[in-house]
């Protein structure tokens, strides 16, 4: 029951015009950097479905606040309850969903499914109004009673209200899929039971007042008056007849006092119970409130039991472990769109899902071009540069093989990217050109070079011996082998070659290094960064001072 085909959503908050279609998706993540209109998306779904038909609409709800441009937001809807689409209700209104290209069409034909677009609109006066639309007659108003049988809720930070039986709230609407439950007309029997706690509260003895009441009532008798009956209860006007008033409790604290993740935990339970019977639900930052496993596990358990349709989003790297790239949507600040991501995305989410929270993409070769790359911005920070985290670029880790199709893929997708890499593999450099053409731009080494073999090629000589001397000692490396190493490929190599500059030491120390993976962890790509840092102004004219004036430079543009 209830499942969104598309969303449009015009002059909300920060979105000026959006359309989204997510055809069959039945859960959907959305993701992307802070303030790029995640929530808003969530909100605009709740506001155009909303059970409610008292909602708050605000001046600063309008695109750049401008109140002359009407807030639209038109969702259409399928998989309906049959009481919409009567003729009686809204059965004139239907639109064909074509089940093979989920296209909507106003001509309706036998294959189609029935489809409703539903349309809130607010102008200056802050009044909202919901339609029904199509273009083939005028709208007609749709009532908030209609509109809350399609079960649509929104998990957020303002959920106490979830714990409470009033109508419009997801324990009525699971209420009303009792079998017991006929008519909406029938005599509300939430009120029922309040009248049924009213008459156990007047049957209750009141003992610890008795006393007083015989002495009140003796003394009535002594002036005139018999009220022999008298007792003590609760006046009905202050025992409210309302159904908001009935809330859940544990024991006899109500659950609206439980932790802010514990409260979200009991929402989306009630949620998705109610899903199962179809519904739409929508939890904004599902991580808020809780540890990494539970996050974990209550997204598993969302995406394997799901009967109706969820939208979340998130700024967690466990939710995006936990699902993989073909539940996620990525939203970029001022988009018109969500962009979906491609499969091949699935090793790059499960080694490095921070980066799809990133503006920018810096696509590393490796563990060590990471390391280097983080020694650079620790370098730009002490000179008073602003850092990768506020220009919102992140280093990822391209995997070797796999570099190439992930910078293809971030590109794609919306992000502005970098790929920061070797020239030593042929099959690597054929690319090069496309990927630039693409938009990508490409960091790279001298012809059949890799970083090490750059390096060693152009650091000052006192920089190769510090790189010497911490593989000697940081990585627990002996003298003697790297000289055998040496050996095999210098033939006249002097005993004391480390306190010498030589073209052909460095060219096989070089290759040594690459070979044996000396500097294949990002920690001691840091070093190697560090290092080269501290020679840059020594090194002018190279190449290696070229790709660190590069990568900086594609930062600060970022």
């Amino acid at each position: 029951m209830a499942k969104i085909h598309s969303l449009k959503i015009s002059n909300f908050r920060g979105v000026r015009e959006f359309e989204q279609i997510f055809g069959d998706s039945a859960f959907i993540c959305i993701i992307g950097r802070g303030d790029s209109g995640k929530t808003t998306i969530l909100d605009a779904i709740s506001y155009v479905l909303s059970p409610h038909w008292n909602l708050s609409v605000l001046d600063t709800d309008f695109y750049d606040c401008n109140v002359d441009e009407s807030i639209e937001i038109e969702a259409s809807v399928y998989d309906l309850p049959t009481s919409l689409i009567r003729e009686d209700k809204y059965g004139l209104y239907i639109r064909g969903l074509n089940p093979e290209d989920y296209s909507i069409h106003d001509e309706i034909q036998d294959e189609h499914e029935a489809l409703l677009s539903v349309k809130l609109c607010v102008s200056r006066d802050l009044e909202p109004v919901w339609y029904v639309v199509n273009s083939r007659q005028e709208p007609v108003e749709i009532k908030a009673r209609d509109r809350a049988k399609l079960n649509v809720f929104l998990v957020s930070d303002y959920i106490d209200r979830h714990f409470s039986w009033n109508r419009g709230n997801p324990l009525y609407s699971l209420l009303r899929q009792e079998e017991d439950w006929q008519d909406e007309r029938e005599e509300n029997i939430l009120i029922e039971a309040l009248r049924e706690a009213k008459n156990t509260v007047d049957d209750s003895s009141f003992s610890h007042l008795s006393n007083v009441t015989e002495r009140v009532i003796r003394n009535a008798s002594e002036l005139g008056i018999e009220i022999d009956s008298a007792s003590t209860t609760i006046d009905s006007r202050d025992f409210l007849m309302k159904d908001g008033k009935v809330c859940l409790h544990e024991g006899k604290v109500p659950f609206r006092l439980k932790g802010k993740g514990s409260k979200r935990l009991i929402s989306i339970a009630v949620q998705t119970e109610l899903s199962k019977a179809g519904g739409i639900v929508l939890v904004d930052e599902i991580e808020h409130g809780l540890e990494p496993d539970r996050v974990q596990h209550l997204t598993k358990t969302l995406r394997d039991n799901n009967q109706g349709q969820i939208f979340i989003t998130t700024h967690s790297r466990d939710v995006l472990v936990e699902l993989g790239a073909q539940n996620l949507f990525l939203m970029h600040q001022e988009a018109d769109n969500l962009k979906a991501l491609s499969t091949d995305l699935n090793g790059c989410v499960r080694s490095n899902p921070e980066a799809f929270f990133a503006k920018s993409i810096l696509v590393c070769e490796g563990a060590t071009e990471v390391g280097i790359c983080r020694a650079l911005n620790d370098y730009r920070i002490e000179k008073g540069e602003q850092n990768a985290s506020l220009k919102g670029v992140r280093f990822v880790d391209g995997g070797g093989t796999t570099q190439v199709n992930y910078a293809r893929k971030f590109i794609e997708v919306g992000y502005k990217v970098c790929l920061f890499c070797d020239s030593d593999k042929a099959e690597i450099n054929a690319q090069k050109t496309e990927l630039s053409e693409l938009g990508i731009k490409i960091v790279d080494c001298s012809s059949e070079k890799s970083i090490e073999m750059q390096i060693f090629n152009d650091l000052p000589w006192s920089g190769i011996q510090e790189l010497i001397n911490y593989r000697l000692e940081d990585v627990s490396g002996s003298i003697n082998s790297i000289t055998d190493s040496l050996r095999h490929k210098v033939s006249d190599l002097p005993g004391n070659w480390l306190e010498f500059d030589s073209t052909g030491v460095r060219d096989s120390l070089g290759e040594i290094s690459h070979q044996k993976g000396w500097f294949k962890r990002i920690d001691h790509g840091i070093f190697l960064g560090k290092t080269c840092c501290q020679y840059l102004q020594e090194m002018e004219g190279t190449t290696l001072k070229n790709e660190f004036t590069q990568l900086s430079e594609w930062i600060d543009n970022a």
